[in-house]
């Protein structure tokens, strides 16, 4: 209050208050669009695009979120090359799917165990 006071006198100018910082018209400054990232993926990283394209070309129009893929070992290996014949060499590609994609695929093989009793 008696910053304003000697502000009037010297004919400083009137600094907005922090409430008022913030004009009614702004835009804001990023653009946020609303939807799911299910339906409407980012560009696909370079190293799963390959897969992504066989398993679409593989199950066509069922290719879509909520799907479920089951492979095994060597059905994988035809369609997607890997240097490591290991199921785990798939983790990236099946976390990716899953979470960008909503698509569950499991590949087992034949010297997983089932855990079934």
């Amino acid at each position: 209050m008696f910053t304003d006071f000697i502000n009037r006198i010297l004919g400083a100018e009137r600094r907005p208050s922090v409430s008022n910082r913030l004009e009614n018209n702004a835009a804001p400054s990023v653009i946020v669009k609303k939807g799911s990232n299910k339906t409407s993926p980012k560009s696909i990283p370079e190293k799963y695009r390959k897969d992504v394209a066989l398993l679409q070309s593989k199950y066509g129009d069922a290719f879509k979120t909520g799907f479920c893929i089951d492979l095994t070992l060597q059905e994988a290996l035809s369609l997607m090359q890997r240097e490591r014949k290991r199921v785990d060499a798939y983790s990236g590609l099946i976390s990716y799917l899953k979470r960008e994609l909503g698509i569950t695929l499991t590949i087992t093989s034949q010297k997983t165990k089932s855990k079934s009793l």
